[in-house]
């Protein structure tokens, strides 16, 4: 799950601060909580909710600004509740595909409150399409 988790905050260190269409005036700047994560399976979404590791800690989230992102990560290290901040991600975006150095991802939806990213990637000889969503926090 961690390594699905870790591969959402990469596509959504791809997007930038304006909106998927003109009928949404929605900003992807601002901070958003990895909410459901999961794949396209025989052409349908298959999503899981996502919790916070550790009871009583934060739900893990990415900072969005307008030139990179930033990961924050809630992590116990025996001694409570601590968040490790990830390194800021530069990107850019042509249309809905957005690219960084961790890959590309298509933006799929946007609104005042939620993000879904889908991203693509081929390993072994098999595709497998990862889905993000992500809610406005």
């Amino acid at each position: 799950m961690k390594k699905i988790i870790l591969l959402a905050v990469a596509l959504v260190s791809l997007a930038t601060i304006t909106s998927c269409s003109k009928d949404d005036d929605a900003s992807l700047q601002g901070k958003w909580e990895i909410l459901k994560y999961g794949e396209l399976v025989n052409g349908q979404e298959v999503l899981v909710d996502v919790t916070p590791d550790i009871d009583g800690c934060n739900q893990d989230y990415v900072q969005i600004t307008a030139t990179n992102t930033i990961f924050h990560e809630f992590e116990d290290f025996g001694s409570g509740c601590e968040e490790i901040i990830g390194d800021p991600v530069p990107y850019t975006r042509d249309g809905n595909i957005i690219t960084s150095s961790d890959g590309t991802s298509e933006i799929k939806s946007l609104t005042g409150s939620t993000l879904k990213i889908y991203s693509v990637e081929n390993f072994g000889g098999t595709t497998t399409t990862y889905i993000t969503v992500l809610k406005r926090i």
